[in-house]
């Protein structure tokens, strides 16, 4: 048995690019025939290859899902929002009609908006659950109880209170999240657990958002010259395309340069928060979890991955997955040992269905 002491990666990834390509060309020449649809089976193609090649004590997980469950949850998804919209919309109308007001016409489309809202939220809950359900480790999978809408509506209060507090409740909220992400899962028999204290990494938080504020204002004001400029262009008689052309290139231009700069700004705090996560959550007594990761290699992640996808025109997503995979193993720890002897099945209830909802109004995480 290793000692708790004892610090060495959780997963080993032996996967190759080669391999990452052939399933992309394959996906891709598939989902072009299909008119797309078959990109729920790309996704299941690509989480049973990364699945397969991660090793944790010489033993490889195994990734159960299937594109038709994809492709059922994306379908429900559908039916459920497309429903809240004829409603929403239905009762909008027969209420401007039944009191003349376009106030309270307005009130159902303010809740379809907050559902929406919460959907998304619980989407991510619900994703998790679903691929929880459906990895194994020598024969052993994982699970997740609670709900996900209780989840979308927890976040949604906890983002008004974030924007009652001008952001400055945004650590609690990360944390009290994660919380209840992280304790509601299991795998097998034990559960998984996180405590979080928020006042760790406010600090820094404080730093950061300080910094994205001045960011903010000094390319707003240089964005502001800019506009002003065009104004001006635009008084010289022939020059009438130039204002919406410099306008547009200035709006381009802020937005690209608040982006990476708020990225590489933010990046201090995030790995301080994911370093703050892992090293306070742990699998029942036997696993203690850690991470290494730090500014410097999260931002080089970051951009390298922002650079490949933008150079390549999409076609380097494979090298993207790749060194995703590489830095997880690369920066995620663990202390102790878990014996799959003593490891019991899951008793929690899977999903019958894939992560629709995310699918639907997200775009579905690296995978």
């Amino acid at each position: 048995m290793n000692s708790l002491d004892e610090k060495r990666p959780l997963l080993i990834y032996d996967g190759t690019l080669g391999d990452l390509y052939g399933i992309f060309f394959r996906n891709l020449v598939l989902q072009i025939v299909t008119l797309g649809i078959y990109r729920f089976w790309a996704t299941t193609n690509n989480r049973r290859y990364v699945w397969s090649r991660m090793r944790f004590q010489d033993e490889r997980f195994e990734y159960m899902g299937t594109g038709g469950e994809l492709f059922k949850g994306f379908l429900f998804a559908i039916v459920v929002v497309f429903s809240a919209v004829f409603a929403a919309g239905a009762l909008s109308v027969v209420l401007r009609m039944l009191t003349k007001s376009a106030a309270l016409g307005w009130l159902p489309v303010i809740a379809l908006y907050l559902l929406i809202v919460m959907l998304a939220a619980g989407a991510f809950f619900g994703a998790q659950r679903y691929r929880l359900s459906r990895t194994q480790w020598c024969g052993i999978r994982g699970g997740m109880t609670g709900s996900a809408l209780g989840f979308g509506v927890r976040a949604l209060l906890y983002a008004l209170l974030c924007v009652v507090t001008l952001g400055q409740m945004t650590p609690w909220t990360s944390m009290r999240l994660m919380e209840c992400r992280i304790n509601a899962s299991s795998f097998g028999s034990l559960a998984f657990r996180f405590k979080g204290r928020a006042w760790v990494v406010y600090g820094l938080f404080l730093v950061t958002f300080v910094g994205v504020v001045v960011l903010f204002a000094v390319l707003f004001m240089v964005f502001l010259k800019g506009a002003l400029a065009s104004m001006h262009v635009g008084q010289v008689p022939g020059a009438s395309m130039a204002p919406s052309r410099a306008a547009l290139g200035s709006l381009f231009l802020f937005y690209a340069l608040f982006s990476i700069g708020t990225m590489l700004i933010r990046g201090f705090y995030v790995a301080a928060l994911t370093r703050h996560v892992m090293g306070n959550t742990s699998l029942g007594s036997q696993l203690h979890f850690g991470s290494n990761v730090s500014v410097a290699r999260l931002l080089s992640l970051q951009c390298g991955n922002l650079a490949i996808i933008v150079f390549t025109l999409g076609l380097g997503a494979p090298i993207v997955l790749h060194r995703l995979m590489r830095f997880a193993v690369d920066t995620l720890q663990v202390s102790g040992y878990l014996d799959p002897h003593m490891l019991g099945q899951s008793t929690v209830a899977a999903p019958l269905t894939g992560e629709g909802m995310l699918n639907l109004l997200d775009h579905g995480g690296a995978f």
